[in-house]
Order: C-alpha cells, then sequence, then structure tokens
C-alpha cells in the first residue's frame, strides 16, 4: 500500500501574538479636560496661559491683605479690575507681575487705612472669575502673592506700539504728553507665586447636607455690636465676653430670628442664611433707621460696627462628639455651635431674602474647669494671617460634615466593611491598652537611668 501523505496545516501565529501583546499593553490613560478638576498652578508658562485674559477681557477681583484679618473686621479688603501681567527675575527665577487697579474698599472699611498702609513684601491674596483656553465656562481662581509696589499703567505705550508701560507716576508724567497720561491709570502690581482654579467654583456644602445633620438654626442680632465688633483707640481689640454664654444670648434687647435656612456653608469662610424678614428691621437700636432697612448694602460698615450676629445651630450627635474631641474648648454644650459673624451682602430673592455672612476669624471659646477666666474670650490666632476659612470650629465642622455625608451615602456593604474595620481598630487598641512599651525599650530606659542615678551620685 502507498503512504498518503498527509499535508499539515500551517498555523498562523501572528494574529494571536497580536491579541496577547494586545492585552498586555497597558490601558489608556483617559485624557483629562484642562480646568475640570481642581488644579495648583506655579510654573511660568502655566501663569502666562492663566493671565491671558487680563489683556483682552474685562476681569473683577478682589483683594484681601491676609494680615488685617485679625487686627480689624472691616478693612483690608477690596476690589479692582486686572489690567494685565509681566514676567520679571528675582534672584534670576521668572516670577509673574499682574497689574491691578488702585482697589475700592470693600465691606464697609477701608482697604488700606491711613495707620496700615501696604508695604513692599506684604502678603495678599486675589480672587477672580474668568473663562480660560478650553475650558467649558468661567473658572475661579484664587492667587497668592506680595504686593511690590504702586505705578501707573499705559495700556498701549506710544514709544514701543503693541506693548503696555508700567512704572513710576512722575517717571510717567516726564515721559508722556498729557494725552497719554489720561489714557492711564493708577495701579498696585503683585507678584504672583501660585494660582489655585475651582472649576465649579470655591468648594460649599449646600442645604443638602446641612439639612441632614443641623437644626434648630437662629439668628441673633445684639445692639452695640458683638465683642468682636469693639474698638479702642488703636482699632479692634477683640476683647472677651464677660458674661457667660447663656446669660449673654438671654439679653431683652436682642433680636432672635428663628425662622431661618442655612442655605450654604462655603470653603471660603462664608455662610449664606435664607430668612423671610428685613434684617435690621425691628433691631433696638439707632442704626434700624429707614435708610438702613431698606438698603443695607450700602451701609454694611455702619451695620458691622453696631450691630453683633452670632449664629447658632443644633448639630447631629455624632458630629458633636467628634468635634468636641478635636476642639473641647468650644463654647456651648456639645451638641451646640456658636459662630460669630460678619455682615457681607443681603440679596432679594423669592419671598425672602439671602443673606451672606463672613465668619470672623477668632473662635468664642470658655475656659472650664478651674480657671479664673470667667465667661467667653476669643482664641488667639493660630496662624499668622487667619482667615474666616482658618476658624477652628467651622473649619472643623466642614470636614466633619462632609465625612458624614460620604460615609451615610456608601452602600450597605461598603458600610459593613467600615464598621469591621474600625470594629478591629477599636480591638486592637484595647488590647494594647496597658502596652506601653516593649522589653528592649523598657531594659534601654532602665539602663539610662541607672547610669543617670550613678552620675549624680558621684
Amino acid at each position: 500500500m502507498g503512504k498518503v501523505k498527509v499535508k499539515k496545516k500551517k498555523v498562523v501565529k501572528k494574529k494571536a501574538e497580536a491579541g496577547e501583546a494586545a492585552a498586555k499593553a497597558p490601558a489608556e490613560k483617559p485624557v483629562v479636560k484642562p480646568f475640570s478638576r481642581p488644579e495648583l498652578f506655579t510654573k511660568a508658562k502655566e501663569l502666562q496661559t492663566l493671565f491671558a485674559p487680563f489683556r483682552d477681557a474685562e476681569v473683577n477681583a478682589e483683594i484681601l491683605r491676609p494680615r488685617m484679618q485679625t487686627e480689624s473686621v472691616e478693612h483690608g479688603r477690596g476690589q479692582g479690575l486686572l489690567r494685565g501681567f509681566t514676567f520679571r527675575k528675582f534672584k534670576e527665577v521668572p516670577k509673574a507681575v499682574v497689574f491691578l487697579n488702585a482697589p475700592r474698599s470693600k465691606g464697609g472699611g477701608a482697604f488700606e487705612p491711613t495707620d496700615r498702609l501696604l508695604t513692599p513684601g506684604e502678603q495678599v491674596r486675589l480672587t477672580y472669575t474668568t473663562t480660560v483656553g478650553e475650558s467649558d465656562g468661567p473658572v475661579y481662581f484664587l492667587a497668592k502673592g506680595f504686593f511690590l509696589r504702586k505705578s501707573f499703567y499705559i495700556k498701549e505705550d506710544p514709544n514701543n506700539p503693541g506693548k503696555h508701560w508700567a512704572g513710576p507716576r512722575e517717571e510717567a508724567e516726564k515721559k508722556f504728553t498729557k494725552d497719554v497720561l489720561v489714557r492711564g491709570d493708577d495701579i498696585m502690581e503683585v507678584r504672583v507665586d501660585t494660582v489655585n482654579s475651582f472649576p465649579g467654583g470655591p468648594g460649599r456644602t449646600d442645604r443638602q447636607i446641612l439639612e441632614r445633620y443641623l437644626s434648630s438654626v437662629k439668628l441673633y442680632i445684639i445692639p452695640g455690636g458683638g465683642a468682636w465688633n469693639q474698638k479702642s483707640t488703636q482699632g479692634n481689640f477683640f476683647d472677651s465676653i464677660r458674661d457667660p454664654l447663656d446669660k449673654y444670648v438671654e439679653k431683652d434687647n436682642l433680636k432672635i430670628i428663628d425662622n431661618i435656612v442655612i442655605d450654604e456653608f462655603a470653603n471660603t469662610g462664608d455662610v449664606a442664611l435664607m430668612i423671610k424678614e428685613r434684617l435690621v428691621e425691628g433691631v433696638d437700636h439707632e442704626v434700624a433707621r429707614p435708610s438702613v432697612i431698606k438698603k443695607p448694602n450700602e451701609n454694611i460698615g455702619e451695620i458691622n460696627i453696631k450691630l453683633g450676629f452670632l449664629l447658632y445651630f443644633r448639630m447631629d450627635e455624632g458630629i458633636a462628639e467628634s468635634l468636641a474631641r478635636g476642639f473641647p474648648k468650644k463654647a456651648g454644650k456639645e451638641v451646640d455651635c456658636w459662630l460669630p459673624l460678619l455682615l457681607e451682602q443681603v440679596q432679594d430673592a423669592r419671598e425672602q431674602y439671602r443673606v451672606t455672612f463672613r465668619v470672623f476669624p477668632r473662635d468664642i471659646v470658655e475656659e472650664r474647669g478651674k480657671s479664673m477666666k470667667r465667661g467667653m474670650q476669643f482664641m488667639p490666632p493660630y496662624a499668622l494671617h487667619q482667615g474666616a476659612e482658618n476658624q477652628n470650629t467651622y473649619s472643623k465642622l466642614l470636614i466633619l460634615l462632609n465625612q458624614r455625608f460620604r460615609e451615610d451615602e456608601k452602600p450597605d456593604d461598603e458600610k459593613l466593611k467600615s464598621e469591621k474595620l474600625k470594629a478591629s481598630v477599636d480591638k486592637r487598641i484595647a488590647d494594647r491598652k496597658s502596652h506601653f512599651t516593649d522589653d528592649k525599650v523598657k531594659s534601654a530606659f532602665s539602663d539610662r537611668q541607672s547610669a543617670k542615678k550613678r552620675k549624680e551620685e558621684g
């Protein structure tokens, strides 16, 4: 019998190998759209892109002098137009310098009081909203920098077409004709080192979360001003409150608004309340005159000096317990929260008013135990330039509210895992409660003690 040759089929491996290679290849990372999440910018090239709108559009910025925050309740805040920018070298490192129109005072005070003039190198903060590059909409920016000097700004330098001119006013008067000078503006130059972007505006905790964990909201309006508004010949001195808290809020001449809703807590230290009556109307004080009642925004400075605002609410027990552990000096009972406020703005809304306050930077605290300090005090600032957002009670409360909300919104299986993990950690802590040191550490400590004793004995 003859042998039949069987043809072997050739196996093509190319497709299989290609499939394996594709499986092993790392998955492509999704492209993050610019300005779709909070970011920090520090490089000169990045800042150049961010500041480009200043030259083509009118960008209004609010400017804050942080060092004034713990010296005055109304001064050190202003608003101005951002005109342009340039880059200069500081110790051979290029830094951005922005030009801001001489700021108009905001909040009823003076941006630059005569006894608190700006000095070169003073820290400032700029906040503004604008559209940049590929952003889907307006982006909120927070820029931190230092005041350099006051200058004169001309958008179009006639001697250098297409370029701006910035320098001392005296030099401008010598260099340019009057028709050029009238088109210029007095500005301040600010060196900007870092810029934070927030696509949805500054962080906030909204009514949905606040209504779940806070209740019994009341706003106390104190004629004559709260102790955080009091003045001396040197300015605000933030004296202590001699009365204990319960007596302080039970005075006969207080106005108490209890039909109130907390609409928003902002990370910048702003508190928005919804009330159904005129804020100042009915207050037992001379400031409650018709012109102030009808147009409070035109009298913010006087209102903040002559009236004090104290916000009260009751916290969820779990949040209150956590806050008390982190800040035991907090005024009031464990479940109570008291926030001293400063009026910012009153807006008309449908059948009610949306009133925005700024949290006073220092906490009201009570000394407990056998301390000789009676009543309430203002906690000294723990930061050099403490702002409203840094107040202990307020900042810790925001963190706890959002943590609790995220925990409560988890699916049941994830909640169970969290509870098991917490129970495991608690058990471990309980087991190790009486074990302060291991044997090696204990022996080394004993040897040191013996050596010290021998040395002392001679």
